[in-house]
């Protein structure tokens, strides 16, 4: 393992500025293939030589030959250079294995984020991770300025001019019961909500605890049962229960089959949930990257 240390105390640029010289056999024509002036190279040769005590290149008619050292040196540093430039050349390519990162909410796990996962797969083959933003420490202004994540589905927006924030769309909230709730059939009062107990999702995400906030006051003193910050947890309680939970729409419509969930049909508006897709600007520099945003975009229409 290469030692790092060592390697930020070298400037690795001399040894570019070195190969320059060898495969031209000038310092003229080196600083004009690298666009910088024969002051600059012929300084940048100095400190190299002075680092490996040997002059290198010696005044041979117009131009320079090398000694032996640098004969070496020049052998090492081709194969080495070589490699790198086929490493670059396959992330420039698409050739290089893909990891795309991103983060969601629990809740948005539906047909909706199923499809963002499907565009990923089919557009450039990524290997996928993915994160809960709910229960992750970071912020998704950290996450992102600091290069953790690519994608972020929040329901927070980001006003940062280096961050894309966009909305992504507007989620209905619905209260949910299981299908075979003993009481709630049918139309049926506030009153009638309000004497049952409720599941609470657990998360520290603002944009969750502004609805929260929001809901407490259309539902005030609701008796919370049962609390977690998973969300599945949530819904298999529901399921297996007579409790009342709070979800978005499309992600009721996901589960209300296979988890045997119905609606309460109660005179309440609940908020809606705006969700928003973020990631860095400068990825959109990359034209894979901007080709997959606009796709999600468009299949979210």
């Amino acid at each position: 393992m290469a030692n790092l240390y060592d390697l930020k105390k070298f400037d690795l640029n001399l040894l570019l500025i070195f190969e320059c010289i060898y495969q031209h056999q000038s310092i003229s024509k080196a600083a004009k293939a690298l666009f910088i002036t024969p002051s600059a190279v012929s300084q940048s040769l100095q400190r190299l030589r002075a680092h490996l005590d040997d002059p290198l290149f010696v005044r041979s008619g117009k131009g320079v030959t090398p000694t032996t050292v640098a004969i070496n040196l020049h052998m090492h540093l081709e194969e080495n250079l070589n490699q790198l430039e086929q490493t670059i050349n396959m992330m420039n390519s698409n050739e290089l294995s893909k990891k795309f990162v991103i983060f969601t909410p629990q809740l948005l796990i539906s047909e909706g984020s199923m499809a963002l996962v499907t565009t990923l797969r089919d557009q450039a083959s990524y290997a996928i991770e993915h994160h809960d933003i709910f229960i992750t420490p970071q912020s998704a202004e950290e996450l992102l300025t600091y290069r953790k994540a690519d994608l972020i589905i929040s329901l927070f927006p980001i006003a940062n001019p280096a961050i894309v924030c966009e909305k992504l769309s507007c989620e209905p909230l619905v209260l949910v019961c299981s299908a075979d709730h003993p009481r709630l059939n049918g139309k049926v009062n506030v009153s009638d909500v309000l004497a049952e107990g409720f599941t609470f999702y657990s998360t520290p995400e603002k944009g969750a605890l502004a609805l929260q906030r929001e809901i407490a006051a259309l539902l005030p003193q609701r008796n919370i049962l049962f609390s977690s910050d998973s969300y599945i947890s949530i819904i298999n309680i529901i399921n297996e229960s007579a409790l009342i939970g709070i979800m978005p729409l499309s992600t009721f419509n996901h589960y209300k089959k296979i988890m045997s969930l119905k609606i309460v049909d109660v005179d309440i508006t609940l908020p809606e949930l705006d969700i928003f897709m973020l990631y860095n600007r400068a990825s959109l520099n990359g034209s894979a990257f901007a080709s997959l945003i606009d796709t999600i975009k468009l299949a979210d229409r």
